[in-house]
């Protein structure tokens, strides 16, 4: 009598496992965009190369990534973001993680 009793018990755990396993998938979504966390930053135009989508900046410290000051090339994410700068103009500017792990210019402005 006792075997009876101690499948069904091991059939009943299994079927109420199941909506809990299924629980994190339901909440995914393959069609809604990851969220992509942005830094600001602040620092100095020295150089734009508008063929290849570049600029160079001499930024101050950029802490939530724990960045030092430092000069370093970033691409931009699109042409227009270039416009208008030169190298000497003051900005501020936001920066996001691209898929090639590369930090991209998402948003930058003069000072």
């Amino acid at each position: 009598m006792k075997k009876p009793i101690g499948i069904i018990v091991l059939l009943l755990a299994g079927v109420l496992a199941l909506p809990l396993a299924a629980q994190p998938m339901a909440d995914m979504d393959a069609n809604k965009p990851i969220a992509r966390i942005s830094h600001q930053g602040a620092g100095k135009v020295m150089a734009v190369d508008h063929e290849k989508l570049n600029i160079k900046l001499a930024h101050d410290a950029i802490k939530s990534l724990g960045w030092p000051p430092m000069t370093m090339d970033f691409s931009v994410a699109k042409a227009s973001l270039l416009d208008g700068l030169r190298a000497g103009d003051a900005v501020q500017f936001e920066l996001r993680q691209a898929k090639s792990k590369k930090w991209d210019i998402v948003k930058i402005e003069r000072m």
